[in-house]
């Protein structure tokens, strides 16, 4: 019995014992062992690197021309200072003690890029990014910091000059944009969002692009990626050399679309040697007044196509006078550039260098003509605005049958000619009203006075109304005017 009752005492301990094992098994994290599975890399590329051997080195060529550009790009700082007025305290109002808050200073700050130009520290960027600023810090590509001092700018083709103290800078050399053709490789450098030495590659998408309207720039369009903060940073080609300054993007999210804007490299440098050399902007002058050619004056004028600038007038004493050129000329090409349009010449003769030669091509009466001229510096006044005064009507005689009939002309007086302030060498005669069922009233306005009819110069009324009685009514018009004291051509339909 005894012997009974001590093996039942042993099991009831063993079996408390593996249950009190278990338990603490139970309580222990589990752990799995690990199944081992079969892996077998790759051994070798899939492509023979001999079969892709332009892309390889095409691969070393953008890694080359990055690294050999992005030392001359820069990050720009600016800080400007504003005056705000704090929102008013209620308590203040309802005590009496003012009604307006007190004004405080506070400085904004804004990004931008820039390229360095010159061993000296030159740097060309936006005149919009420093935006009147206060200060203006430039953080190169090695880290170094320094404060900026401003040259000089030209808002009106939004370029600015700035200068750094610092050695050892690395200048991007400045290519030649006229040679630069759609389709070539670019890359943008700069500063967008915040972004150091960002590098985006892309094309020439488009030339001669007017992208802004209060702007004279014939643009790059380029699809590589340009976004706030690029601004100022260059465009460079596979040669490493600046083509462009990135300055604007079209956009309606604000973000990059694909469609970015620089401004040419020529006329980045053309406008940075004047304001380092001469401490101002300097624009080639012509002297001459022009219009557009639309498919009206193409035809009158014996034009093939609706291209070029018609001369409507010549400064005496001008390039244009003495290399021969008369108004009714049009100008088709300039060095062998092709002038589309008024703009186009306007920007060809402001970027050439004073004392250059202009070689012109142009069509008078039907025919081609060259001519050379050599550019002066533009007048201050050449870009003044005029007003226009209105004449006091005086003896006015009317043609009838024509497409002029309802103009009303009268000779132009000394006393005209003061009130109406129309230079000494404009003559014609005076339009004093235009009937509203007149074919001219379209074209013509009172002020205006009519110096030819048909290519014809007008020296009175009387010679006005021999002319025009000789047209034939059922052809347009062609007449040379001057209004606002500029010169023009329009074209009037037959009655």
């Amino acid at each position: 019995m005894k012997s009974f009752l001590k093996f039942l005492v042993f099991v009831l301990l063993l079996a408390l014992t593996i249950s009190l094992i278990y338990v603490w098994q139970a309580r222990q994290p589990l752990v799995l062992q690990p199944k081992v599975e079969k892996f077998t890399p790759a051994d070798k590329a899939s492509l023979d690197l001999g079969s892709i051997d332009v892309l390889q080195r095409l691969d070393e060529e953008y890694t080359k021309l990055t690294t050999a550009t992005i030392p001359s790009v820069v990050s720009i700082t600016t800080t400007k200072t504003m005056t705000r007025r704090m929102p008013l305290d209620p308590l203040d109002l309802f005590f009496g003690h003012r009604f307006g808050g007190n004004p405080t200073e506070q400085k904004v700050t804004s990004l931008g890029s820039g390229v360095i130009v010159s061993k000296e520290g030159h740097i060309v960027t936006n005149n919009h990014v420093l935006n009147e600023t206060d200060d203006v810090t430039v953080q190169l590509n090695d880290g170094r910091e320094a404060k900026a001092k401003i040259v000089g700018s030209d808002p009106q083709i939004d370029v600015a000059v700035l200068k750094i103290n610092l050695p050892n800078v690395v200048p991007l050399p400045i290519g030649d944009s006229d040679k630069v053709r759609v389709g070539e490789i670019v890359m943008a450098i700069g500063n967008p969002f915040g972004l150091e030495e960002s590098v985006s590659q892309g094309i020439i998408s488009a030339k001669d692009r007017r992208a802004i309207n209060d702007s004279s720039v014939e643009f790059f369009q380029t699809d590589t990626a340009i976004n706030p903060g690029n601004s100022g940073g260059p465009l460079v080609n596979i040669r490493g050399e600046l083509i462009g300054i990135n300055t604007a993007i079209y956009s309606e999210s604000g973000g990059n679309q694909g469609i970015g804007f620089a401004i040419p490299s020529n006329v980045v440098k053309r406008a940075m040697n004047s304001i380092i050399s001469k401490g101002r902007v300097i624009r080639g002058y012509l002297g001459v007044g022009i219009q557009a050619v639309n498919q009206d004056i193409a035809e009158q004028f014996k034009l093939q196509t609706a291209r070029g600038a018609l001369v409507t007038d010549v400064s005496p004493g001008s390039p244009a006078e003495k290399a021969g050129i008369i108004r009714g000329d049009v100008i088709r090409k300039v060095n062998g550039y092709e002038i589309k349009d008024p703009l186009s010449l306007s920007n060809r003769i402001s970027e050439s260098d004073v004392g250059s030669q202009l070689e012109i091509d142009l069509i008078r009466d039907g025919k081609g003509l060259t001519v050379t001229a050599e550019v002066a510096e533009q007048p201050a006044e050449a870009s003044a605005k005029l007003i226009r005064p209105q004449p006091v009507p005086s003896g006015p005689v009317t043609p009838s049958g024509s497409a002029l009939a309802g103009v009303e002309v009268q000779d132009i007086t000394p006393r005209l000619r003061a009130e109406a302030n129309i230079p000494p060498n404009i003559t014609g005669v005076i339009v004093t009203s235009v009937s509203p069922n007149s074919p001219a009233i379209q074209e013509i306005r009172p002020g205006d006075v009519i110096e030819e009819v048909n290519r014809r110069h007008v020296s009175g009324t009387r010679d006005f109304l021999q002319i025009v009685n000789q047209l034939d009514s059922d052809q347009p018009i062609v007449l040379g005017i001057a209004r606002d004291r500029q010169r023009s051509f329009v074209i009037i339909p037959p009655g």
